[in-house]
């Protein structure tokens, strides 16, 4: 295919792509019934393409007994790629620090689990706090105590409505910066920080109960404009979290057809192994997809969409693009201006690997990148033919800081 009709077909599709997409989403759903019942298989069963995060909720996270079939059906959603989190209330932070801990130990002790769900946490983070001198240090000490445990270690907070501040981005996760009824409540209440846009959507996670199927479109897109990676609609008011809503079935299919899902990307430095030997630094890439047979990372290390490679569609300007597909990937520099599709290859030991069905990641040798740290990256999939069939939004990757990164290590995903 010609460089001049690769770029053309490039941008047809990323403009039909940008009209059909919702946005990058998983689906977290709170889910409050026994697992392995009926109503937790409900959950489960769109598969990990869709729901990506379910909650055990065992009457609300204080019968810390062991149940057999319990620790069966953990492990059986685990297995398919999915994050189960232990539930614990925190009374906006005035139940006895003790008392969760004990509760965190429960959890551990019974079950694999992926993390914590602390509910009930406030939204100002400086309010006072029985127990410390502030809000802060009081959920600051409870995720640090998750951190602690063997094993993997999500946490999130859930204050269930926007914070004027990023005060929790420090020690949590994911942030539930919405939890409330109605469709409309959601459009013409929530407000929109211009802090939460600095950070990657899937440290954010938005519920709306007690809406209708012929909103889902709506909501979908509200979220993907107001930076929500994770996403609960149901059409439930009473106990919104009992079962699955009624188009659970349509929602996860609007989550699955989306061509990259879980974006997410990391990098560590330069190191010595056991020989004394220099390993180079890599920056490492993972994503989920059911779809696509190439791929396409962009990265923008000047951080303005203006320079680089700006076409086809994409939100960022590339310096950099790692490309590749079954058989290989490499690293490549751009050397055209704006439009052209003009790249030079770089020498970075470039790899793209399977960790399991759909798990893709790819890495490369940080010095590959001439020494830029912030950046700003996009993935791209594209079919057999080369043709673009979807894009991810647009994340930040930091080679020096990778902040609270997903604290997870072989789970499929």
């Amino acid at each position: 295919m010609s460089s001049r009709l690769r770029c053309f077909i490039m941008g047809l599709f990323s403009a039909l792509f940008v009209t059909l997409l919702q946005g990058q989403v998983r689906l977290g759903a709170p889910s409050y019934q026994d697992p392995g019942s009926p109503e937790w298989s409900g959950w489960e069963k769109p598969g990990p393409q869709a729901p990506g995060i379910m909650i055990v909720n065992l009457d609300n996270g204080d019968d810390d007994r062991y149940y057999s079939s319990v620790d069966r059906a953990i492990k059986a959603t685990r297995a398919s790629g999915i994050f189960v989190l232990g539930y614990t209330y925190t009374g906006y932070g005035t139940r006895d620090p003790k008392i969760v801990r004990s509760k965190i130990d429960a959890v551990y002790k019974n079950y694999l689990v992926d993390g914590i769900f602390f509910d009930e946490a406030p939204t100002d983070c400086n309010a006072t706090n029985p127990y410390f001198s502030s809000a802060f240090l009081y959920y600051q000490e409870l995720t640090n105590y998750v951190r602690e445990k063997v094993g993997a270690r999500i946490t999130v907070l859930n204050p269930g409505t926007y914070s004027p501040s990023d005060c929790w981005m420090g020690i949590t996760n994911i942030l539930m910066n919405w939890e409330d009824q109605g469709l409309e409540n959601y459009r013409d209440n929530y407000v929109g920080y211009a802090w939460v846009h600095k950070y990657p959507p899937d440290r954010f996670w938005h519920i709306v109960y007690g809406m209708s199927a012929d909103q889902l479109t709506e909501a979908f897109e509200l979220a993907k404009q107001r930076n929500a990676g994770w996403v609960y609609f149901t059409d439930e008011t009473a106990n919104p979290y009992a079962s699955p809503p009624a188009y659970w079935k349509a929602e996860a299919s609007r989550v699955e057809q989306q061509a990259v899902q879980a974006p997410f990307a990391t990098a560590w430095p330069d190191s010595f192994d056991w020989n004394g030997l220099r390993k180079p630094g890599r920056v490492s890439v993972r994503w989920s997809s059911a779809v696509g047979a190439e791929w396409q990372v962009f990265f923008d290390t000047d951080r303005n969409p203006k320079t680089g490679y700006d076409g086809g569609g994409l939100a960022v300007g590339a310096e950099y693009m790692l490309q590749g597909d079954t058989s290989g990937a490499q690293l490549l520099r751009y050397t055209g201006s704006g439009t052209d599709w003009s790249w030079k290859e770089v020498s970075a030991r470039a790899q793209l690997d399977a960790l399991d069905a759909h798990v893709w990641t790819a890495s490369f040798d940080t010095s590959g990148l001439r020494g830029a740290e912030r950046m700003d990256y996009q993935i791209r999939a594209l079919d057999a033919s080369g043709n673009p069939i979807g894009d991810s939004y647009v994340l930040i990757l930091d080679t020096a800081n990778t902040s609270l990164v997903f604290d997870i290590f072989n789970h499929r995903q």
